[in-house]
């Protein structure tokens, strides 16, 4: 719920801002609406740390992996 604080690891609480923020913008990523710049991160950045704190999108669409340079 709003203005309650998780416990628990750095993880957990990183975890759980960052699902609080995709879920408010619909899972959007990308854009001037989207949840990596309302976090101040990079999209790539964002989908970095969704695959490391486990974090998919309902519905099992998991983010891209990184394109190859």
């Amino acid at each position: 719920a709003q203005g309650q604080s998780p416990s628990g690891t750095l993880e957990d609480v990183e975890r759980h801002h960052i699902v609080a923020t995709l879920e408010r913008l619909h899972w959007r990523l990308e854009g001037e609406a989207g949840a990596a710049a309302v976090l101040g991160i990079n999209a790539s950045t964002l989908r970095s740390r969704m695959r490391k704190l486990g974090i998919q999108r309902p519905g099992g669409r998991v983010p891209p992996p990184p394109a190859a340079v």
